[in-house]
């Protein structure tokens, strides 16, 4: 905005006649504005409306068409403190007999109390950190080998010298058990991942070294909590049984998973001799020199001409010797260089000598990985390799691989055979020895519940059961007590249903008819910011509330739709060839003259006791839903499916409004821009007319100056 000095000459309010002269255009504008602010306001309302429309539309409304939504079944049991059920609306009506056989159990091992030894033989706490071989009496540990097996899947597991506690707690969490070393009580817990009988774990030895690991760590268990063997011990006992058929099975499968594969191999020395390949071509089109030859020819002179540029800087021994490093390389003096000024020469010069042994010698590994994989695989026209293959012309590759595959594979299978015969050979040992439970370990067995329905057995590997639309979690064994479950339709749960269905209703359809009759907000308009001034804050905000509160006043959209949903509500609806309406079953508005102006549209339930205007009416609704619920049921879901499908027309996507939308909201931020650019039009308006005034009055100004500049010059010529 420019800024102008006027009436300087004139003595004239230069900008308050400007602005009286446009001010007729500024009221204009004013009055855009706020059109526009009213405008903005109503958007708000009824974006605030129709959320509660739509909110009600998809929820309970929409909900309730559906019969399915209303068939509430309740579940009670005899004695809870066996079992807790719930049921479903798939549950049959009726009571059923129920006894609870056993309960769901994790495997879950409590390790012994172990230690560990200092350099002087001294017991010290065990920590994360600590060797296994530390522990105290653990034994020789090395190359010891035990197995977990946890939901039928085998880790094997290989003891090192070096292996730490939390080394061998991570190798036992890989295999699916929860494991922690409490350092505090310097003991083990393990447990399974999940309750259950098919969920338990064990964890053995399949070595001497292994058995004394699981003895030093005090997790070698024989005897469960109950003094039956153990999940380890019928693991060996499983093992030590196998006949020699399931052994070649397992044989089999153990070498089927680790065996190479032909096609594999052959596509790895591809993937070498490509790989190589890349490295030589990159190396080769590098233009510092022509070919691998001039490279160590350049590498030779440059490391001929260093040598001889810093010869005396070499360091000597004692002797006079030149001194080497462990490579062989010539030792320099660096701190000499640097005090004669040539150590950052040096340092360029030896990086560059190094970056050129270091590509020859890249160059010349990579080479090799080519002339040593070439023989492997088939080259293309381009140069590249790809796997040799048996429908290749020349099979003679892929001969090769075939062969060396067969004699790995031989390894493979005879090492796999020796390490499952030495597994059986031991669990047989420990068989035989009936074990050693002495490390304190106690162990819980994974095992599963059972119940037993209307004399129907079920187990499963928690406690809680679902059958046939009851959900039932055992929570204690009821011994001889057999106990009863019944199952009814959920009257109360349905009325429930029907209230809070109302409730929502109640609340839209108040506000509704409350912004449909608000007071008139006639001769308020929202304010412009000189007229925010002059009042206080409280009063602003009163002021602009009149006006808010009356935006939907009379609107035709929002009477429409709430006396279409007064109309869809007070319908008669037939069911079984006789009709019914909410007053059928005790629902119904106050009268008339009874009610406040936006309640009239409110329903009450007669016998609610949350309700004082119909809580000490008798209770029709309960009534029909004790005797006949089927009815019920299907006039609230054909009264619903009315009020829902006209409510879904009304809010259908048209030229001036959104899908899901009541109001035109499409039409309101059309009218929005407009005024956008009415207010622009007109300020552009207002600043044409301002600009036309003040030239006017600069000339006036300039004219005036002129004669008072004339006027003094001849008073002087009189003077």
């Amino acid at each position: 905005m420019p800024i102008r000095l006027s009436g300087l000459s004139s003595g004239l309010d230069t900008e308050s006649l400007v602005s009286a002269l446009v001010s007729s255009y500024t009221l204009q504008k004013d009055n855009l504005v706020k059109a526009q602010t009213k405008l903005s306001w109503k958007q708000e309302s009824w974006k605030t409306m129709n959320k509660s429309i739509y909110s009600f539309y998809t929820g309970k409304l929409s909900s309730f068409r559906w019969s399915k939504n209303y068939n509430l079944k309740t579940a009670s049991v005899s004695n809870s403190s066996y079992a807790k059920v719930t049921a479903s609306s798939s549950a049959v009506n009726g009571t059923q007999t129920l006894q609870v056989n056993k309960l769901a159990a994790t495997g879950y091992l409590t390790g012994g109390v172990i230690s560990a030894t200092d350099e002087n033989g001294s017991k010290t706490k065990l920590t994360g950190d600590s060797k296994l071989t530390s522990v105290t009496g653990i034994g020789d540990i090395k190359d010891g080998k035990i197995s977990v097996r946890v939901d039928g899947s085998i880790k094997d597991i290989e003891i090192t010298d070096d292996m730490t506690v939390n080394n061998f707690v991570t190798q036992l969490k890989a295999s699916g058990l929860n494991v922690n070393f409490d350092s505090d009580n310097q003991r083990f817990f393990i447990s399974a991942a999940k309750s259950g009988e098919s969920h338990d774990f064990s964890i053995v030895a399949n070595n001497e070294n292994g058995l004394n690991t699981l003895k030093g760590l005090g997790i070698y268990t024989t005897k469960d909590s109950n003094g039956n063997a153990s999940a380890d011990m019928a693991e060996y006992t499983k093992w030590a049984k196998y006949s020699t058929a399931e052994l070649d099975a397992i044989k089999q499968s153990a070498y089927e998973s680790k065996k190479i594969n032909y096609a594999d191999r052959a596509k790895s020395y591809a993937d070498k001799y490509n790989a190589a390949k890349k490295v030589v071509d990159t190396i080769d089109a590098d233009d510092t020199w022509a070919g691998i030859d001039n490279a160590k020819a350049k590498l030779s002179k440059e490391q001929t001409d260093f040598n001889d540029k810093y010869k005396d800087y070499v360091k000597k021994d004692d002797d006079g010797n030149d001194v080497k490093d462990s490579s062989g390389n010539l030792v320099y003096d660096t701190d000499k260089l640097e005090k004669d000024g040539k150590l950052t020469e040096y340092n360029a010069e030896k990086k560059s000598i190094d970056a050129l042994n270091n590509n020859i010698t890249t160059y010349e590994t990579n080479k090799k990985t080519m002339e040593d994989t070439a023989s492997y695989v088939t080259i293309k026209d381009d140069g590249s390799a790809v796997a040799a293959t048996a429908d290749d012309a020349d099979t003679s590759a892929y001969d090769k691989i075939v062969a060396e595959v067969d004699t790995d594979n031989a390894k493979i299978k005879s090492d796999s055979d020796a390490a499952i015969d030495a597994k059986v050979a031991f669990a047989k040992q420990m068989v035989s020895s009936s074990g050693d439970d002495s490390t304190g370990a106690v162990r819980i067995t994974g095992s599963d519940s059972e119940i037993v329905l209307n004399g129907a057995t079920f187990k499963n590997n928690t406690n809680n059961f679902s059958i046939n639309g009851l959900t039932i979690q055992a929570t204690a064994l009821t011994g001889n007590e057999t106990v009863s479950i019944t199952t009814d339709t959920d009257t109360d749960g349905i009325y429930k249903q029907i209230k809070d269905f109302f409730k929502d209703y109640n609340e839209l359809i108040k506000a509704m008819d409350t912004a449909y009759n608000a007071d008139s907000s006639k001769g308020y308009e929202p304010l412009t910011s000189d007229e925010k001034e002059a009042m206080t804050d409280d009063e602003v905000k009163e002021w602009e509330k009149k006006i808010k509160d009356s935006l939907l006043r009379k609107d035709s959209t929002l009477g429409n739709t709430s006396t279409a949903m007064k109309t869809i509500m007070s319908s008669s609806i037939e069911v079984n060839g006789k009709k019914y309406s909410l007053s059928s079953f005790g629902i119904k508005t106050q009268g008339y003259f009874s009610s406040s102006t936006n309640e009239k549209g409110v329903f009450h339930i007669d016998g609610d006791s949350d309700d004082s205007v119909s809580s000490s009416n008798e209770d029709k609704l309960r009534a029909a839903l004790a005797s006949d619920p089927d009815t019920v049921v299907t006039f609230f879901s054909k009264l619903s499916t009315n009020l829902y499908n006209d409510l879904t027309k009304r809010m259908a996507s048209t030229s001036m409004s959104s899908i899901y939308t009541i109001y035109n909201d499409k039409q309101m931020a059309s009218e929005y821009s407009t005024y956008t650019t009415k207010i622009s039009d007109k300020e552009s308006e207002i600043s044409t007319w301002e600009d036309y005034y003040y030239n006017k009055f600069s000339k006036m100004e300039s004219a005036l100056a002129k004669l008072n500049q004339t006027q003094s010059s001849l008073s002087g010529y009189f003077s």
